[in-house]
C-alpha cells in the first residue's frame, strides 16, 4: 500500500490520491484498502482530508531507522566522500532489495547531471551497475521472482526513479551481464538508468564473503564513455574496498548520548 502511494506521488506528481486509485493500483478490495489506510493514519504515516490520502512527513522515520540500524552511511560514507573527491565523480553505495537496488549513500559532484535517483530510491537490478553484482548471488527463487516481476511490469512503471522503458526486452542481456560480473568482479551501466549517465560498480563483501553492498561511480558521457570510466576508476575502487570491508566488520560504536545514558543507568543501579 505504501509503495503504491509513493509510486503515485513520485511518478505522477500527485500530492494526494483517492481510495479508488489504491484499489486499482494494488488489486486489493476496497474494504481492505480502507482498513489499511485507517491503520496508517493512526500510525501517523498518511494524512486524510475527506477522501484524499496524502503521505505524512513521519514516513521519513522508516527510512532513517534503516539507515541508522544498518550502519552503512556511518561506516562507508567517508570512503565515498574520499573517492568522490579523488575522482571528481559522483559516488554511491547501494544495497540489494529483492529484484532491485536501493542507494543508501550518495555523494554527488557537479560534473554529473542531476541524478534522477536519490537515497532510498528503488531501481530495477537490470538497469544499474550494482544489479548484476547482486544477481550473481541470486537463488533460483530470486530469479523466478525477477522474471515474474518483469512479466507483470515490462516497462518498469513501478520504479518511479527511472524513466519507463519504451519497449520491453527479453532480459537475456541482463543474464549475460550477471555472468560477466561474476567472472570479472565488477559491472557497468552504459546509459541504462537514463541517457548520458555511465557507471561502474564493485562489490563490498561482509565477513562471510557474501556481497553486503556495492560502491558505484557515476559519470556523464561528456566526460567518459563506459570503457574510459572503467579504466579510470577500477584502480581507486579496488584500493578502497579492503578498507570499506574492514569498516563494515569493525564493532559499531554507540552514539555518545546513548553510551552516556547507559553508563548513568548502570551507575545508578550499582549504587542502589
Amino acid at each position: 500500500m505504501l509503495r503504491e502511494l509513493t509510486r503515485l506521488a513520485a511518478q505522477e506528481g500527485r500530492a494526494t490520491v483517492r481510495p479508488g486509485d489504491l484499489v486499482r493500483g494494488t488489486g486489493l478490495a476496497r474494504s481492505v484498502v480502507d482498513r489499511v489506510v485507517a491503520t496508517l493514519e493512526q500510525l501517523g504515516y498518511v494524512t486524510l482530508d475527506g477522501r484524499d490520502i496524502g503521505l505524512a512527513v513521519r514516513l521519513m522515520e522508516l527510512g532513517n531507522a534503516y539507515l541508522a540500524a544498518s550502519g552503512l552511511p556511518a561506516a562507508l560514507g567517508p570512503f565515498a566522500e574520499r573517492l568522490a573527491d579523488g575522482l571528481d565523480e559522483s559516488v554511491s553505495v547501494a544495497v540489494p532489495d529483492g529484484g532491485g537496488v536501493r542507494f543508501v549513500v550518495q555523494v554527488t559532484r557537479r560534473r554529473t547531471m542531476s541524478l534522477a535517483f536519490r537515497i532510498g530510491d528503488l531501481l530495477p537490478a537490470e538497469r544499474c551497475s550494482p544489479g548484476p553484482l547482486f544477481a550473481a548471488e541470486w537463488s533460483g527463487v530470486d530469479w523466478a521472482a525477477w522474471r515474474a516481476r518483469r512479466a507483470g511490469d515490462p516497462l518498469d512503471t513501478a520504479f518511479p526513479a527511472v524513466p519507463p522503458r519504451h519497449r520491453p526486452d527479453s532480459g537475456a542481456d541482463f543474464e549475460a551481464r550477471v555472468k560477466e560480473a561474476a567472472h570479472d568482479g565488477w559491472a557497468t551501466d552504459d546509459q541504462l538508468i537514463e541517457p548520458g549517465l555511465v557507471a561502474v560498480s564493485v562489490p563490498v563483501r561482509d565477513a562471510s564473503g557474501r556481497i553486503a553492498c556495492a560502491v558505484n561511480v557515476v559519470s556523464h558521457t561528456s566526460r567518459h564513455d563506459v570503457d574510459s570510466l572503467r579504466a579510470a576508476v577500477l584502480g581507486p575502487l579496488g584500493a578502497e574496498v579492503p578498507a570499506m570491508e574492514a569498516a563494515l566488520a569493525a564493532p559499531r560504536r554507540r552514539p555518545a548520548v546513548l553510551a552516556a545514558s547507559t553508563a548513568s543507568t548502570a551507575s545508578t543501579a550499582s549504587t542502589a
